[in-house]
């Protein structure tokens, strides 16, 4: 057993006493693979459905860092619905990828085959409405940094690279993409084993990727420009492309 095992098996000695805890599981690092030193453990606890609370907390074991999550199968199951609106798959590849440590009703192992048709289910696309409104927001956040920069701004740095993790953002809007946390973007566009980890699909659009991470590693000001620039009209070229002068939108009243 190793280090990190004996301080789960600890954490759980309390929770597997308790006759509402039906289950639990590891998930994380420590399971996927590659933990850094400041990765926690994240461990499920699943309680009956009959208790009407839920618990999420955090404890030092053996000098390990646990994140706890303790909930019934009918929340697990909200979580996955949500994250599915939000075209999110955290909780799905948790329990996908996650270690079962006890499982005395055999809850984990359906929530589990649930976590994977929510996971393959499709999202619909966006509406044409939808689609030029981002078109517009792509070319003035770019009109934007442009003011920025063309005022020797001192919050140039700060906002371009706000402005690059938003168009980032857009885009996988329109190529329906999940969001991806901003602290792992680059992780995402640059590593594989990222996406073993977490079961992600590759960026689809190569051009796309090397040129924003290009724009990441870029410190020049003038060159950080360009490379947001290029980046926005290869955006709104395969998007179909967008002109501002004559730009309008017409949609029906919300009231």
């Amino acid at each position: 057993m190793n280090e990190w095992e004996r301080a789960v098996d600890i954490f759980l000695r309390d929770w597997r006493s308790k006759p509402e805890v039906i289950g639990a599981m590891v998930c994380g690092s420590y399971i996927t693979g590659n933990p850094s030193p400041r990765s926690d453990i994240d461990v499920h606890i699943i309680l009956s459905d009959a208790v009407d609370w839920r618990e999420r907390g955090n404890r030092i074991c053996r000098g390990f860092l646990i994140e706890y999550f303790a909930n019934t199968p009918k929340q697990i199951r909200g979580y996955f619905q949500e994250d599915f609106n939000d075209r999110r798959t955290m909780s799905m590849v948790q329990f996908i990828t996650g270690s079962i440590v006890f499982d005395t009703a055999g809850v984990i192992g359906q929530l589990r085959r649930e976590a994977q048709e929510w996971r393959e289910r499709q999202h619909t696309g966006l509406t044409e409405a939808s689609l030029e409104l981002k078109k517009y927001a792509i070319w003035d956040t770019l009109d934007n940094l442009y003011d920025c920069f063309e005022g020797q701004r001192a919050d140039f740095h700060f906002s371009y690279h706000n402005s690059l993790m938003r168009l980032f953002k857009e885009y996988c809007e329109v190529l329906q993409l999940e969001p991806i946390p901003y602290y792992q973007i680059y992780s995402y566009l640059s590593d594989s084993m990222y996406l073993a980890k977490y079961l992600k699909s590759r960026f689809p659009d190569e051009a796309f990727k090397h040129m924003f991470i290009q724009a990441l590693q870029e410190a020049d000001r003038n060159k950080m420009m360009q490379y947001y620039d290029r980046l926005s009209q290869h955006v709104l070229t395969q998007m179909g492309g967008f002109d501002i002068d004559g730009w309008t939108l017409r949609s029906p009243t919300e009231v």
